[in-house]
Formats: structure tokens, C-alpha cells, sequence
């Protein structure tokens, strides 16, 4: 089971002690005084239409095809239902470091932590999809961790710890699907975690976990990936 915690009652001292590189957690009432705390579908548009934005097929077999569009055009498509497109905005590629101001990155998340590589690459994006947009089952790049916060909307998750890796089918496998157990025998000897994320919550990813995360409605988040210092200075994570 995932716990919920609230931020009043997570230092960090509990954060580092308790989850930090070993479980998830969803926290709870620390984006009330975000900037996007009462962003909706519509506000959003209002504020950043105009931006060129890039959007995939959701899909979970590795093949995807992008193109740009300004951000009005792909909510046009959300209000339609038009095509499974979903929407990876990565604030350092596309230039729009501005939109940081909509959020506040907790402080368990900042102190000792490493957030751009050698490159000088930040990983920051916005999330926007329609319900049943979807990642594919996997663990995130360059053995980093994560954060992920709900503006609006609600996300599902599947989650896996690292030992259950052999069982996974190298993330080949749709568990949003109904999928038959006859195709994926070694599923049957792992233990999936699943969570529900509300809008206002923030769940925290660790590096290694395996995730499959689908968007139950009309959905924005935000995320970063993160490592924490003592692991680059030990040489246990990719930089």
C-alpha cells in the first residue's frame, strides 16, 4: 500500500528516513499556494494558447509519432476527443522555463539533490492528456527519481518494485489492457501497487520502481527527475 501523507507532517528528516530511494508516497496539501492551484482545462489555454507544444500517440509499444502544435489546437482536441494524443512538454528543450513560476518544488525534493546532468539538460515537463492517455509500463531514464504533481484532473498508477524486474516482460506489457495471463505467465508472480493520484496531490517516484500511469480524465501535471547527491558522489546513478 501506498501511503498518504500530509506536508505538515513530513520533514525531511522523515522523508529521507522513510521513502527517499525506497518506497513511493503521495503528499498531500502542499500545492496550495502554487500559482496553478485552481488552474482548470480553459485557464490554462488562456494563459499559455499560443504556445507551440509537443504531442505523441499515446501509446504503450514504443512506436510514437510527434508533431507541434500551438496548445489552444491540442485542447481543441481534448474537448473532442479527437485521436489519443498526449502532450510531453519539456520546459529546457522547448525554451518555456517560465512556466517554473506555476509551481514550487518541494524542499525534500531540492536539498541535496541533482536536478540537470552534465548537459546542462533540466528535467522539467508538463503532463496534459485526455482520459485513458497513458505512459508504457517502465523506470525512468538515467536511473533518476521523480515527482509528479496533479493540477487538475486524476492519474492511475501501477507501480513495481525493482526485484520484480524479471517478471515484467522488459515493460512489454499494457496492464490497462485486458491482457491474457496466458501471454505473460511470469506476471503472475508479481506484486503490483496501485494508487489513485487526485488533483492537489504529489506522488514521489523513486528511481529503479517500475510505473504504468494512465489518465482517468482530462488531466495536467507537472514533474521533474531529480537524483540525490549522495548517490552521483557514490557512482550508483547514471549523470
Amino acid at each position: 500500500m501506498i501511503e498518504r501523507i500530509d506536508i505538515n507532517d513530513l520533514t525531511y528528516e522523515k522523508f529521507m528516513a522513510e521513502y527517499a530511494d525506497k518506497k513511493p508516497v503521495i503528499i498531500t496539501g502542499a500545492m496550495n499556494d502554487w500559482n496553478s492551484f485552481n488552474w482548470t482545462l480553459e485557464k490554462f489555454g488562456q494563459l499559455y494558447g499560443e504556445r507551440s507544444v509537443p504531442i505523441r500517440e499515446s501509446s504503450i509499444d514504443g512506436v510514437r509519432n510527434f508533431k507541434k502544435v500551438n496548445l489552444t489546437e491540442y485542447i481543441n482536441y481534448l474537448e473532442h476527443n479527437e485521436n489519443n494524443w498526449y502532450c510531453d512538454w519539456n520546459l529546457h528543450t522547448f525554451g518555456d522555463q517560465d512556466l517554473v513560476q506555476a509551481y514550487k518544488p518541494l524542499d525534500i525534493f531540492t536539498r541535496e539533490t541533482v536536478r540537470l546532468n552534465t548537459k546542462k539538460q533540466i528535467f522539467k515537463w508538463f503532463f496534459l492528456g485526455s482520459a485513458n492517455t497513458q505512459t508504457p509500463l517502465h523506470q525512468d531514464f538515467d536511473n533518476t527519481h521523480a515527482w509528479n504533481a496533479v493540477i487538475f484532473g486524476q492519474k492511475e498508477w501501477i507501480f513495481f518494485e525493482k526485484s520484480d524486474s524479471p517478471y515484467l516482460y522488459e515493460g512489454k506489457v499494457d496492464l490497462f489492457s485486458d491482457y491474457n495471463l496466458e501471454n505473460y505467465p511470469l506476471l503472475e508472480q508479481a506484486n503490483p501497487i496501485k494508487i489513485i493520484q487526485n488533483a492537489g496531490e504529489i506522488i514521489y517516484a523513486p528511481r529503479f520502481w517500475w510505473h504504468q500511469v494512465r489518465n482517468t480524465e482530462s488531466t495536467l501535471a507537472v514533474s521533474e527527475n531529480f537524483w540525490f547527491e549522495i548517490e552521483l558522489l557514490n557512482g550508483d546513478s547514471k549523470f
